[in-house]
């Protein structure tokens, strides 16, 4: 069931590619044990993944913890501009190339703000998360395998 459901959405996004009020572009069907549906929607790419209630609980976690930190949505912020310098300046950002993964780095700005909450602001964040990525990217390659 989850199967059609994933090729259906296909179908339609890749039907649709030439409607002029959403560019959508580069449709992949991934047949996995995670039924996933990617796709580039006017630059943005996007993942859509089937009967997977785990993703939504970590949503409302996330936003739960928004909502406790407050400091006008602090939070959200410092991962929507680590996650950029993440993926842009320093490429370590991608699991399915073997990278760190969107929810770890997620933890890790969850950490950063948990450890620290008493003199945070944003800039503090980011150069907190900067030097916790620093530092364990530097763990893992001094330690034998």
């Amino acid at each position: 069931m989850e199967e059609n459901l994933a090729r259906y959405i296909c179908s339609i996004l890749q039907d649709n590619q030439q409607n002029s009020e959403v560019l959508v572009q580069d449709v992949q069907y991934i047949r996995a044990q995670v039924k996933i549906v990617k796709c580039t929607v006017n630059d943005i790419l996007v993942d859509i993944s089937f009967n997977q209630t785990a993703g939504l609980s970590a949503l409302c976690f996330l936003e739960k913890v928004d909502q406790l930190i407050g400091k006008d949505h602090l939070f959200k912020r410092s991962i929507v501009l680590i996650k950029a310098w993440c993926y842009y300046e320093s490429r370590i950002l991608g699991a399915h190339h073997g990278l760190i993964s969107t929810y770890a780095l997620e933890t890790m700005i969850l950490y950063i703000i948990n450890v620290f909450h008493s003199s945070l602001s944003a800039v503090f964040c980011l150069a907190g998360c900067i030097y916790i990525i620093d530092y364990s990217s530097s763990q893992y390659f001094d330690n034998e395998f």
